[in-house]
């Protein structure tokens, strides 16, 4: 497992995964160093939402594609649009703090209902990992995997029923 003490040791570790995205969206809408550019800054946002280092090289790999992606079409639309279409963003962005305030209640109620191990499984869950890759980053079956998972789902089903 790797071990990542700075910022600067993930940019170094991951530069070819940044390069290679941008490559892949170059063309639509923005230029190579722009797209260059908005995968580090992605890079920086994903790792600090990495809640264990260890998930990192593949929460990068789901996640880096498409906020490089999503870059590369903010761009196209901007040239495409003007200012009308960046006071439309801000907006959208406004509006998802609702959101956000009803993501962080979930978080608070999980936070009192699961373990440390738990939560870890759950939040890998909800980034998109697969019961395979977790069992093989923890070490464990697939089949132990979805034992915990069930135990984790009960847990949860008795939390709703209480809340209702």
């Amino acid at each position: 497992m790797a071990d990542f003490r700075t910022m600067e040791d993930i940019a170094e570790k991951f530069t070819p995964l940044v390069l290679s995205v941008a490559k892949r969206y170059q063309g639509r809408g923005a230029d190579f160093e722009d797209l260059v550019q908005e995968g580090y800054l992605a890079l920086i946002i994903l790792a600090g939402k990495c809640r264990d280092m260890k998930w990192l090289p593949l929460f990068l790999k789901k996640r880096l594609p498409a906020a490089v992606r999503d870059a590369a079409s903010r761009m196209r639309r901007f040239r495409t649009d003007g200012e009308e279409l960046l006071l439309e963003e801000i907006e959208e962005t406004q509006g998802a703090e609702d959101e956000k305030y009803g993501e962080a209640e979930l978080r608070e109620m999980l936070f009192r209902a699961l373990s440390q191990e738990e939560l870890d499984m759950t939040q890998a869950l909800m980034e998109g990992f697969t019961q395979k890759e977790i069992a093989e980053t923890l070490g464990i079956s697939q089949q132990a995997v979805a034992a915990r998972l069930k135990k984790i789902r009960r847990k949860l089903k008795k939390l709703i029923d209480a809340a209702s």
